[in-house]
């Protein structure tokens, strides 16, 4: 079982719990512990969400012929090109910052990608939470021939505490899934 599926099978039987005994503790406190509880409850969970997203940016999605020629999955002629995918539920809506080759910014949330055209060779690929206070950044190195197309799904994956953006390697039916479910974004700064 992953570490997101058992944190949703929990935040699923912690829900079925407080529905059996949510009601007997509202009945054993007065009107007033309780109305000043979930007001409290209320502002807290706003104000977290508020400040996970905090860190968005907006970006640009690409036109419909950038799009078309990131969907064909070739690289151009002499180069490799990286997609980074990101897809699934868990901090869907966060921005996770992207770098690669310590100079390429772009962030994406979940149902985006970003895609490269970089030159043979080694390359390094950083995706960081936008709020990563309590989440570990993920790090790769990527070794790309000519006419090579990798497609690296980026995700977050919970634990806890705290959670770990993971980057994988895609191959086949699963890396062209990725890259056909997924909007192309912009770079903030583009690959060199």
């Amino acid at each position: 079982m992953s570490k997101n599926t058992f944190w949703v099978t929990m935040i699923f039987v912690a829900a079925i719990v407080g529905a059996f005994l949510g009601p007997a503790l509202a009945q054993s406190l007065s009107t007033g512990a309780m109305l000043t509880f979930s007001v409290v409850t209320l502002v807290a969970i706003v104000g977290l969400i508020v400040w996970s997203l905090s860190a968005n940016k907006s970006g640009k999605k690409a036109d419909t012929a950038a799009l078309a020629d990131a969907r064909a999955m070739r690289a151009p002629e002499g180069k490799a090109r990286i997609y980074i995918t990101r897809r699934g539920f868990v901090a869907a809506l966060q921005g996770m910052n992207v770098v690669l080759d310590d100079n390429a910014k772009g962030q994406i949330k979940s149902g985006q990608m970003l895609m490269a055209d970089v030159a043979p060779g080694a390359h390094r690929l950083h995706a960081a939470m936008a709020k990563g206070i309590m989440a570990n950044a993920g790090a790769m190195e990527i070794e790309v021939g000519a006419g090579e197309v990798v497609v690296i799904d980026a995700m977050f994956e919970m634990s806890a505490l705290k959670g770990d953006a993971k980057l994988t390697r895609l191959e086949g039916a699963k890396a062209r899934e990725n890259v056909e479910a997924t909007k192309l974004m912009l770079w903030e700064v583009p690959p060199a």
